[in-house]
């Protein structure tokens, strides 16, 4: 009898070591689904951060798209301005040259020299300005008095 009871007991401490291994076992399964469940949970966090990311990542490169629609227009406006400024040179200048030309024409067109445009106005400077001349309708009046 006490072999078998050595017997059974050597069965019942493989039956524990074997039964602790089954344990151990499942709680090691237990702890990787949790890790796992944790796991997930961490996943779907970064997830939920991507996407919250994404989102507003979009919002900003819709606001760029549309400062770069009002840039395009501003940038067409300027060059319509710029264009405008030039021709308005160009105009300016032809009738700057029109000017001069108009110039030289009325200078040709006088005909008179140097010396007589100066002589004119010289005399036009040198003309006294008319005063009252008193009547000589009585010549014995020297006073300018009529008697």
């Amino acid at each position: 009898m006490k072999a078998k009871q050595a017997e059974d007991i050597v069965l019942l401490k493989q039956r524990i070591i074997y039964l602790q291994s089954e344990l151990a076992r499942y709680k090691a399964k237990a702890y990787e689904e949790g890790d796992i469940a944790l796991e997930n949970e961490r996943l779907k966090e970064a997830l939920e951060k991507a996407e919250a990311k994404i989102k507003e990542l979009t919002k900003q490169v819709d606001a760029v798209m549309a400062e770069n629609v009002v840039l395009k227009e501003l940038a067409l406006l300027s060059e319509q301005r710029y264009e405008e400024l030039e021709k308005v040179k160009r105009e300016k200048a032809q009738l700057e040259q029109q000017l001069g030309q108009s110039r030289l024409n009325q200078n040709a067109g006088e005909g008179e020299s140097w010396f007589l445009h100066t002589l004119r106005q010289q005399n036009a400077i040198a003309k006294p300005e008319k005063k009252d001349i008193p009547s000589l309708s009585n010549p014995f009046s020297f006073s300018g008095e009529e008697e």
